[in-house]
């Protein structure tokens, strides 16, 4: 049998696909799931096999791996079938065939992992100036975690130009990820912020699990030493206040004003009744309203939790 484990980092897709060793690839992978594997990977990691023979008694059963092919970053190479050994068999001549299999597998498991290891060693060089540390409680709560490095280039390094708003918490950028052209919004906490490590956390595992068409959606989040960053939604027409009060030639029509009333109280009711875990916001004002392309109103995230009664600032 053959049998290709492939993820795509990109689409967050990973199929397994096994065939009998004489047939042609199957185009439809025997399994697929859709999961984003990236908090659960490391930057020093083993790649290894295992087997189980289930109920079957383990002298009656046997496993063999008679090659592998592993790459990072595009496809594995084909195996070249008419270089595998035979499976051993069950003799003395099986046991001194399958020495040499181990001899030549590991041989070659060696070379790949010499070349992986420098390989990582290199790419970890590059990185070291955007280290970024992945904890336990991370892998946990599991939103997309964005590379420091991304949001640095996205934000033009923080520039002062890019600030959207200041607030006791620290400042919130506009910014364009370079892979995607996708305008979002960094909340970057500052280091002497009432909001510590503890509301961080509660806002990223309960504000990342909403999804609401009236509420800012929390795209992903990153951590480097002391630096606490939170990515939203990029929202182009700013806060509900500008119109009310600081843009007199752009003034809302009742229509406007009774729909953004209505999506205001739809995302509330989201909240309070329609979610697993009653969340309650705590500062409904028109600087916390913002207003999409489209003119749709989203609450920004200043809530409770029902479950905590603690205010997140």
């Amino acid at each position: 049998m053959q049998i290709w484990i492939e993820y795509n980092g990109v689409e967050k897709q990973l199929n397994v696909t096994l065939y009998p060793i004489k047939l042609s690839r199957p185009k439809t992978p025997l399994l697929s799931l859709k999961r984003d594997l990236s908090p659960y990977m490391y930057y020093s990691m083993y790649v290894g096999f295992s087997s189980s023979t289930g109920s079957i008694s383990a002298t009656s059963s046997s496993h063999y791996i008679l090659a592998w092919s592993f790459k990072m970053n595009g496809s594995a190479d084909e195996l070249d079938l008419s270089r595998l050994p035979k499976i051993p068999r069950h003799d003395n001549g099986g046991i001194k065939q399958l020495k040499k299999i181990l001899a030549i597998t590991l041989s070659f498991t060696g070379l790949t992992l010499v070349l992986v290891f420098v390989f990582g060693f290199v790419l970890l060089s590059r990185k070291q100036r955007f280290m970024e540390i992945l904890e336990d409680w991370e892998v946990q709560f599991g939103p997309h975690r964005f590379s420091y490095k991304d949001l640095f280039k996205a934000t033009k390094g923080f520039k002062k130009k890019e600030v959207l708003g200041r607030g006791g918490f620290g400042r919130v950028y506009k910014g364009v990820l370079p892979s995607s052209n996708i305008q979002i919004a960094v909340k970057r906490i500052s280091h002497d912020s009432r909001q510590g490590m503890r509301e961080f956390v509660a806002e990223i595992a309960t504000i990342g699990r909403l999804r609401h068409p009236n509420l800012v959606r929390l795209l992903g989040y990153c951590r480097r030493k002391q630096e606490l960053l939170l990515v939203y939604d990029y929202m182009p027409n700013g806060s509900l206040d500008k119109f009310l009060y600081h843009q007199p030639n752009s003034s809302l029509n009742w229509t406007q004003r009774f729909k953004i009333i209505k999506d205001v109280a739809s995302a509330l009711f989201y909240l309070h009744q329609q979610w697993v875990q009653v969340i309650i916001h705590r500062d409904i004002k028109p600087a916390n309203v913002l207003i999409d392309s489209d003119m749709h109103e989203r609450p920004t995230r200043r809530f409770r939790t029902g479950k905590a009664m603690r205010p997140w600032k």
